[in-house]
C-alpha cells in the first residue's frame, strides 16, 4: 500500500491506527512531501517505508509513477494521509473489488465527510460518492485518494507528469478508452473531506478545470460558457438550496452563491487556459 502526505497531523495518526486494523497485511510504502509536523517520524514509527518528496518538487504523476516503481504487487492501494478507514474491511474491498475482473483497471473507495465538515462541503461528498448513482452525471469519476490500481495496465499507460491536477480522472479515462473498467466499490469507506476557504477553492477549481480542457474531449456547445459554468452554478445552487432547507441548515443558504461563484469563476477561467494552452477540441 501507497500512503502520500505532506503535514497531515493529526489526522495521519487516526489513518495509520486504523490501517493496523484491516482484515488484510498491509505493508507500508510512504511519499512523503517534507513533513515537518512530525508526519514522517509516525510513519517511520509504524514501519512505513519512507521516500522523501524534496519541497517544491511534488509532481502528482510522477509521484504516482514512482510509487509504482517501489511497489512488487500486480495490485496497488494508494491512501492519502488523511483518508482514515471506517471499516476493518475498507483496504479488502477494494482489492476484492478489483481482483474479481481482470478488466477493471482501478477501483476507489466512498468518502464521507468529517464530523466538522461545513455543510455544502459535505453536500458535494455525498454528491460525489454515496451510493455511487450521480456519478453517471459526469464525463468520469474516479479519485486517488483512496483507490486500487492494476499494475499490468499502468505499465503500458503511466501516469501523466504534465498535468498538476485531475491526473488520476486523466489516467483511469485513458484506461476507460482502452477498453477497461473503472469500478466504484461503496463499500471501501473512509473519512475525507477538507473545509476550502473561498481562495482555496476557486484555486482547485481553476486546477481542475485546466485539467477538463487537456484530458476530454468537447463540442462548442459544451465548452460554451453557457454550458460549461452558468448551467451548472444554477443547477448547483438550486440544489444547495433543497439540500440546505431539507436539513434546517439555514444560516448556510448565503454561502450557496458565495461558494458556488468560486467554483464557476475558477473552473472557467482554467477551462479556458486549458484550452488556450493545447486542450482537447
Amino acid at each position: 500500500m501507497v500512503i502520500r502526505s505532506h503535514n497531515d497531523l493529526p489526522l495521519v495518526e487516526q489513518t495509520l491506527n486504523e490501517l493496523a486494523k484491516q482484515d488484510t497485511e498491509i505493508r507500508l510504502t510512504a511519499f512523503d512531501n517534507a513533513s515537518t509536523d512530525g508526519t514522517r517520524e509516525l510513519l517511520e514509527k509504524h514501519g512505513a517505508n519512507i521516500h522523501h518528496v524534496p519541497t517544491g518538487t511534488y509532481v502528482p504523476g510522477r509521484v504516482l509513477n514512482e510509487a509504482m516503481e517501489a511497489t512488487e504487487n500486480e495490485i496497488v492501494v494508494f491512501i492519502n494521509s488523511d483518508c482514515v478507514p471506517q471499516t476493518v474491511c475498507a483496504v479488502s474491498s477494494l482489492v476484492t473489488t478489483i481482483e474479481k475482473d481482470t478488466e477493471i483497471a482501478a477501483t476507489f473507495g466512498r468518502q464521507v465527510a468529517q464530523p466538522d465538515c461545513w455543510p455544502l462541503y459535505k453536500k458535494d461528498t455525498d454528491d460525489t460518492y454515496g451510493d455511487g448513482s450521480r456519478q453517471q452525471y459526469w464525463k468520469h469519476c474516479f479519485s486517488m485518494a483512496f483507490s486500487a490500481v492494476r499494475r499490468s495496465v499502468w505499465n503500458d499507460l503511466p501516469f501523466r507528469t504534465d498535468i498538476q491536477y485531475s491526473e488520476d480522472i486523466d489516467w483511469t479515462w485513458r484506461a476507460h478508452q482502452k477498453g477497461f473498467k473503472i469500478q466504484y466499490a461503496a463499500e471501501g469507506v473512509v473519512m475525507h473531506s477538507h473545509n476550502y476557504t473561498w481562495k482555496q477553492f476557486y484555486k482547485r477549481q481553476f486546477g481542475e478545470g485546466k485539467a477538463d480542457a487537456q484530458i476530454f474531449s468537447w463540442s462548442p456547445w459544451e465548452k460554451s460558457w453557457w454550458r460549461y459554468s452558468i448551467l451548472p452554478f444554477g443547477r448547483q445552487c438550486l440544489s444547495d438550496t433543497r439540500y440546505l432547507l431539507k436539513r434546517g441548515k439555514l444560516l448556510s443558504l448565503p454561502s450557496s452563491p458565495y461558494l458556488r461563484t468560486a467554483q464557476l469563476l475558477g473552473r472557467w477561467k482554467g477551462f479556458r487556459e486549458g484550452h488556450e494552452s493545447g486542450g482537447k477540441p
